[in-house]
Protein backbone atom coordinates (compact mmCIF):
# COMPACT_ATOMS: atom_id res chain seq x y z
CA UNK A 1 0.00 0.00 0.00
CA UNK A 2 1.58 3.23 -1.06
CA UNK A 3 -1.28 5.70 -1.24
CA UNK A 4 -1.96 7.98 1.74
CA UNK A 5 -5.65 6.98 1.81
CA UNK A 6 -4.72 3.29 1.76
CA UNK A 7 -2.31 3.80 4.65
CA UNK A 8 -4.94 5.67 6.66
CA UNK A 9 -7.46 2.92 5.96
CA UNK A 10 -5.05 0.14 6.96
CA UNK A 11 -3.89 1.94 10.11
CA UNK A 12 -7.41 2.90 11.20
CA UNK A 13 -8.69 -0.68 10.90
CA UNK A 14 -5.64 -2.58 12.15
CA UNK A 15 -7.14 -3.24 15.61
CA UNK A 16 -10.47 -4.32 14.09
CA UNK A 17 -8.66 -6.70 11.75
CA UNK A 18 -6.56 -8.21 14.54
CA UNK A 19 -9.57 -8.64 16.82
CA UNK A 20 -11.45 -10.47 14.06
CA UNK A 21 -8.49 -12.78 13.40
CA UNK A 22 -8.17 -13.66 17.08
CA UNK A 23 -11.88 -14.17 17.71
CA UNK A 24 -12.50 -16.14 14.53
CA UNK A 25 -9.56 -18.54 15.06
CA UNK A 26 -10.03 -19.93 11.57
CA UNK A 27 -7.22 -22.50 11.58
CA UNK A 28 -8.53 -24.18 14.74
CA UNK A 29 -12.12 -24.16 13.47
CA UNK A 30 -11.17 -25.62 10.09
CA UNK A 31 -9.59 -28.63 11.82
CA UNK A 32 -12.94 -29.72 13.32
CA UNK A 33 -15.61 -30.87 10.80
CA UNK A 34 -18.63 -29.34 12.58
CA UNK A 35 -16.77 -26.10 13.17
CA UNK A 36 -15.61 -26.02 9.55
CA UNK A 37 -19.20 -26.32 8.36
CA UNK A 38 -20.38 -23.61 10.78
CA UNK A 39 -17.54 -21.33 9.71
CA UNK A 40 -18.34 -21.77 6.02
CA UNK A 41 -22.01 -21.08 6.74
CA UNK A 42 -21.02 -17.90 8.59
CA UNK A 43 -18.91 -16.77 5.65
CA UNK A 44 -21.75 -17.62 3.25
CA UNK A 45 -24.23 -15.45 5.13
CA UNK A 46 -21.67 -12.67 5.59
CA UNK A 47 -20.96 -12.53 1.86
CA UNK A 48 -24.60 -12.83 0.82
CA UNK A 49 -25.57 -9.94 3.09
CA UNK A 50 -22.61 -7.79 2.08
CA UNK A 51 -23.08 -8.46 -1.64
CA UNK A 52 -26.75 -7.44 -1.43
CA UNK A 53 -25.82 -4.20 0.35
CA UNK A 54 -22.86 -3.35 -1.87
CA UNK A 55 -24.30 -4.20 -5.29
CA UNK A 56 -26.35 -0.99 -5.67
CA UNK A 57 -23.20 1.07 -5.09
CA UNK A 58 -20.51 -1.06 -6.73
CA UNK A 59 -22.04 -3.26 -9.44
CA UNK A 60 -21.33 -0.77 -12.22
CA UNK A 61 -18.21 0.87 -10.78
CA UNK A 62 -15.56 1.04 -13.53
CA UNK A 63 -12.53 -1.16 -12.96
CA UNK A 64 -13.99 -3.12 -10.05
CA UNK A 65 -15.66 -6.08 -11.79
CA UNK A 66 -17.97 -6.52 -8.82
CA UNK A 67 -19.73 -9.59 -10.23
CA UNK A 68 -16.46 -11.52 -10.50
CA UNK A 69 -15.67 -10.66 -6.87
CA UNK A 70 -18.87 -12.19 -5.46
CA UNK A 71 -18.27 -15.31 -3.36
CA UNK A 72 -21.67 -16.26 -1.97
CA UNK A 73 -22.36 -18.84 -4.70
CA UNK A 74 -18.92 -20.39 -4.21
CA UNK A 75 -19.59 -20.49 -0.46
CA UNK A 76 -22.95 -22.21 -1.03
CA UNK A 77 -21.13 -24.91 -3.04
CA UNK A 78 -18.47 -25.22 -0.33
CA UNK A 79 -21.17 -25.61 2.29
CA UNK A 80 -22.92 -28.31 0.25
CA UNK A 81 -19.59 -30.15 -0.11
CA UNK A 82 -19.45 -30.25 3.69
CA UNK A 83 -22.97 -31.65 3.98
CA UNK A 84 -24.53 -28.36 5.03
CA UNK A 85 -27.68 -26.79 3.73
CA UNK A 86 -27.81 -23.04 3.24
CA UNK A 87 -30.32 -21.16 5.32
CA UNK A 88 -31.69 -17.84 4.15
CA UNK A 89 -29.62 -16.07 1.51
CA UNK A 90 -29.35 -12.87 3.50
CA UNK A 91 -30.85 -12.31 6.93
CA UNK A 92 -29.61 -8.75 7.44
CA UNK A 93 -28.71 -6.23 4.80
CA UNK A 94 -26.07 -3.83 6.12
CA UNK A 95 -26.84 -0.17 5.52
CA UNK A 96 -24.43 1.53 3.16
CA UNK A 97 -24.67 5.27 2.54
CA UNK A 98 -22.37 5.89 -0.43
CA UNK A 99 -19.71 4.51 -2.78
CA UNK A 100 -16.81 5.34 -0.45
CA UNK A 101 -18.45 3.50 2.45
CA UNK A 102 -19.22 0.56 0.16
CA UNK A 103 -15.57 0.43 -0.92
CA UNK A 104 -14.55 0.41 2.74
CA UNK A 105 -16.74 -2.65 3.34
CA UNK A 106 -15.36 -4.24 0.17
CA UNK A 107 -11.85 -3.64 1.54
CA UNK A 108 -12.62 -6.15 4.29
CA UNK A 109 -13.96 -8.79 1.88
CA UNK A 110 -11.20 -8.34 -0.69
CA UNK A 111 -8.50 -8.23 1.98
CA UNK A 112 -9.68 -11.64 3.14
CA UNK A 113 -8.48 -13.11 -0.16
CA UNK A 114 -4.91 -12.30 0.89
CA UNK A 115 -5.41 -13.92 4.28
CA UNK A 116 -7.18 -16.82 2.60
CA UNK A 117 -4.01 -17.71 0.73
CA UNK A 118 -2.04 -17.78 4.00
CA UNK A 119 -4.72 -19.96 5.62
CA UNK A 120 -4.84 -22.30 2.61
CA UNK A 121 -1.08 -22.85 2.76
CA UNK A 122 -1.23 -23.52 6.52
CA UNK A 123 -4.10 -26.01 6.10
CA UNK A 124 -2.25 -27.83 3.33
CA UNK A 125 1.04 -27.82 5.29
CA UNK A 126 -0.55 -29.57 8.25
CA UNK A 127 -2.16 -32.14 5.94
CA UNK A 128 -5.78 -31.09 6.36
CA UNK A 129 -7.90 -31.32 3.25
CA UNK A 130 -9.36 -28.31 1.49
CA UNK A 131 -12.88 -29.76 1.25
CA UNK A 132 -15.36 -26.89 1.51
CA UNK A 133 -12.68 -24.21 1.55
CA UNK A 134 -12.43 -23.08 -2.08
CA UNK A 135 -13.71 -19.66 -1.00
CA UNK A 136 -10.39 -19.01 0.74
CA UNK A 137 -8.60 -18.77 -2.60
CA UNK A 138 -11.15 -17.53 -5.14
CA UNK A 139 -8.61 -15.89 -7.46
CA UNK A 140 -5.76 -18.42 -7.24
CA UNK A 141 -2.59 -17.10 -8.88
CA UNK A 142 -4.42 -13.83 -9.72
CA UNK A 143 -4.93 -12.83 -6.07
CA UNK A 144 -2.21 -10.17 -6.07
CA UNK A 145 -3.36 -8.78 -9.40
CA UNK A 146 -6.98 -8.63 -8.22
CA UNK A 147 -5.93 -6.93 -4.95
CA UNK A 148 -3.93 -4.27 -6.82
CA UNK A 149 -6.88 -3.66 -9.16
CA UNK A 150 -9.14 -3.18 -6.14
CA UNK A 151 -6.67 -0.74 -4.58
CA UNK A 152 -6.61 1.26 -7.81
CA UNK A 153 -10.40 1.61 -7.63
CA UNK A 154 -10.14 2.53 -3.96
CA UNK A 155 -7.55 5.22 -4.79
CA UNK A 156 -9.72 6.62 -7.57
CA UNK A 157 -12.53 7.20 -5.07
CA UNK A 158 -10.43 8.65 -2.25
CA UNK A 159 -10.31 12.15 -3.70
CA UNK A 160 -10.88 13.94 -0.38
CA UNK A 161 -10.23 13.26 3.31
CA UNK A 162 -14.01 12.91 3.71
CA UNK A 163 -13.98 10.08 1.15
CA UNK A 164 -11.24 8.32 3.09
CA UNK A 165 -13.15 8.87 6.35
CA UNK A 166 -16.20 7.23 4.77
CA UNK A 167 -14.06 4.31 3.59
CA UNK A 168 -12.68 3.89 7.10
CA UNK A 169 -16.19 3.96 8.58
CA UNK A 170 -17.33 1.38 6.01
CA UNK A 171 -14.36 -0.88 6.70
CA UNK A 172 -14.84 -0.69 10.47
CA UNK A 173 -18.53 -1.57 9.98
CA UNK A 174 -17.44 -4.38 7.66
CA UNK A 175 -15.12 -5.83 10.29
CA UNK A 176 -17.90 -5.64 12.93
CA UNK A 177 -20.33 -7.32 10.53
CA UNK A 178 -17.79 -10.08 9.85
CA UNK A 179 -17.22 -10.57 13.56
CA UNK A 180 -20.96 -10.76 14.15
CA UNK A 181 -21.44 -13.39 11.44
CA UNK A 182 -18.31 -15.46 12.16
CA UNK A 183 -18.16 -15.22 15.95
CA UNK A 184 -21.82 -14.87 16.87
CA UNK A 185 -21.66 -11.54 18.66
CA UNK A 186 -21.59 -7.95 17.48
CA UNK A 187 -18.25 -6.32 18.12
CA UNK A 188 -17.95 -3.41 20.49
CA UNK A 189 -17.56 -0.07 18.79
Amino acid sequence: MTNQAQMRLRDATQADHRRLEIRTDILARIARPDERRALVEGFRVLHAEAEAALAPWLADLPGLDFEARRRSDRLARDLAALGGRPGSAAAERPIVANVAEALGRMYVLEGSTLGGQVIRRAVEARGDGMLGLSFLDPYGARTGERWRAFLAVLDAHAATPADTDAMIAGARDGFRHAEHRLCGAMADV
